[in-house]
Parts: structure tokens; C-alpha cells; sequence
């Protein structure tokens, strides 16, 4: 499947659920496309790009080029957005084309039903995708900065058996109804220890943590900078 027609997807799929994409959620979405479809395929990608790792993870500079294209064509909107802690802007993408939907029946079913899951879930969390994407995807495992990505590591989902159910007794259905209502009742203590927690994390959100989301959010960076990091301790 063509990288552009992949692109024009992911981003009308958000935007129909009220999501824009900054350039590094999408262009994680578009390495997790090619993730899922290498798992059932031994390793063959959906769009046949290369893709190494960078400063935030999976990076692929043809993929970077084919949303720019897209961009300059007006096929996805993309807008700018000031950053707050940052001098330049980053950029968030929607797309309201209905020609993008046709675009679905050309995505194989094992990577169309995992990757909606992915942006349903991720779509508006940046820290949670890169988390994702670090520490459970295949091809980032043993890898080094400037690494090209192996998706021969990709590992085929496992299906579950389906597990035959005997009848219960009545005895056993007054057993799990007097469990249910303990579980119940423990959710509740736990759902108010959790508002208390929200309400304590809340205060702990300061500005460093702000930026760093922000920068985030913010483009990939190219490979081959070179200097000296200084770490300056207060």
C-alpha cells in the first residue's frame, strides 16, 4: 500500500474522532501500521519504507516527505501551532475528505482493526504512544540510536483457544453474585482513592513537565547532530 494512502487514513480516522495529530503521533502510527501487518507477513512492512531509530523512537524520512507532499497538495489540513515553551511552532494534521474512507478497503484486516484500536487509544496521548512504541514493539528491542529497524523481529499475534463453559450450579451463581457485589463495592473505594490521587497529581504538573510534552509533540529530530550535552545540577 502506497505510504500517502496510509497517511490520508490515519488522519481522517482521527479526525473523525475529534483527534488531530501532531507529525510525531502520525508518523508512529503509520511505523505501527507497518508493525502489524509485518507480524502475520514474517516480517514484510505494509509500506516497504525504511525506518531507524531516532531521538523519539521509529523515524522514516520518506514518510516525512510524503506528509509534507500531502500537506502541500491540501490533501490532510495541516496547522501550525505556537509552542509555548519552544521558538518554533509544531504542527497538528485532520483530514475531511470522504474520498480518505474509500481509502480503508485497501488496508489487509490484520493491520486496519489493531491500528483504529491504536489510535482510539493513543491518539491523544503522545507520552502514552511513545511509551508504546519504545518498550513493546519488536523492532525497538536491542536497538541503538541511528539503528536501521529489523521487522523480522516481529512476532505473530497469538489467538486464544476458545474455552468451553460448563453450566454453573446455583449453588456457585449465589457464590459469584455475593462476589461480584464485594468487587463492586471495592471498585467504588478504589474509584474515590483514585479522584484523590488525580487531585494530588494535579498539584505536581508544573511547568518543566508541561514543556517536555510540548516538546514532544514537536517534529523528530534528523540524525547526525553531534556535541556535548552538559548537565548542570542545582
Amino acid at each position: 500500500m502506497k505510504a500517502a494512502d496510509l497517511i490520508r487514513y490515519i488522519v481522517w480516522f482521527a479526525t473523525e474522532r475529534e483527534m488531530e495529530l501532531t507529525t510525531v503521533r502520525l508518523v508512529k502510527f503509520v511505523y505501527l501500521a507497518d508493525l502489524y501487518y509485518a507480524r502475520v507477513h514474517g516480517g514484510k512492512t505494509l509500506t516497504g519504507l525504511p525506518w531507524a531509530f531516532v531521538h523519539y523512537g521509529p523515524y522514516c524520512s520518506a514518510v516525512m516527505q510524503e506528509i509534507e507532499t500531502l500537506a502541500a497538495g491540501g490533501q490532510v489540513c495541516r496547522t501550525p501551532v505556537p509552542s509555548k515553551f519552544e521558538e518554533k511552532d509544531y504542527f497538528l494534521f485532520t483530514c475531511r475528505e470522504a474520498s480518505a474512507e474509500k481509502l480503508e478497503s485497501g488496508i489487509p484486516s490484520e493491520v486496519l482493526y489493531p491500528l483504529r484500536e491504536s489510535i482510539r487509544k493513543f491518539g491523544d496521548d503522545t507520552q502514552a504512544l511513545l511509551d508504546y512504541v519504545y518498550f513493546d514493539t519488536e523492532p525497538m528491542e536491542d536497538v541503538r540510536k541511528g539503528d536501521l529497524l529489523d521487522f523480522s523481529k516481529a512476532r505473530p499475534v497469538q489467538r486464544m483457544k476458545p474455552v468451553e463453559l460448563k453450566k454453573p450450579s446455583k449453588k456457585d451463581v449465589e457464590k459469584g453474585k455475593k462476589h461480584i457485589a464485594q468487587l463492586v463495592a471495592k471498585m467504588r473505594r478504589n474509584k474515590q482513592d483514585l479522584a484523590r490521587e488525580a487531585a494530588v497529581a494535579a498539584e505536581l504538573i508544573d511547568d518543566v513537565f508541561l514543556q517536555a510534552l510540548d516538546i514532544m509533540d514537536g517534529d523528530d529530530l534528523q540524525t547526525g547532530l553531534q556535541g556535548v550535552a552538559r548537565i548542570e545540577l542545582e
